[in-house]
């Protein structure tokens, strides 16, 4: 069951991130996590990879089935951890540094022989 409690959020089993990078809204929806190609604004509270040995400093953003489905554009992403519901301009960080995976330390990346 869905209910909405004072500051717009709705409780559930799992945990809420807050409202929609995209549309800006508090949804029961806003459950998927996508990550982005540039460095977070808070380093270690991002996406990494094991294998590579990648931080995690990758920029998150969470968006609504919604605007998932339509692909809408992100107007924010996650300042902080994604649960912490803190927000920041996409613009402002968009164009920083590349955060990639190391690809020569993914062999199953690797062409066929």
């Amino acid at each position: 069951m869905n209910t909405k409690n004072k500051v717009g959020t709705f409780t559930h089993d799992h945990p809420q991130l807050g409202a929609c990078c995209a549309c800006r809204l508090f949804k029961p929806d806003v459950r998927n996590v996508v990550c982005l190609s540039f460095k977070a604004p808070v380093a270690g509270t991002g996406w990494g990879c094991v294998q590579c040995g990648l931080a995690l400093d990758g920029a998150v953003a969470v968006i609504c089935d919604d605007c998932l489905e339509m692909a809408a554009p992100l107007q924010e992403l996650c300042h902080s951890f994604p649960a912490d519901r803190q927000r920041a301009a996409y613009t402002t960080y968009a164009g920083g540094e590349r955060h990639h995976h190391r690809l020569e330390r993914h062999p199953e990346l690797a062409p066929c022989n």
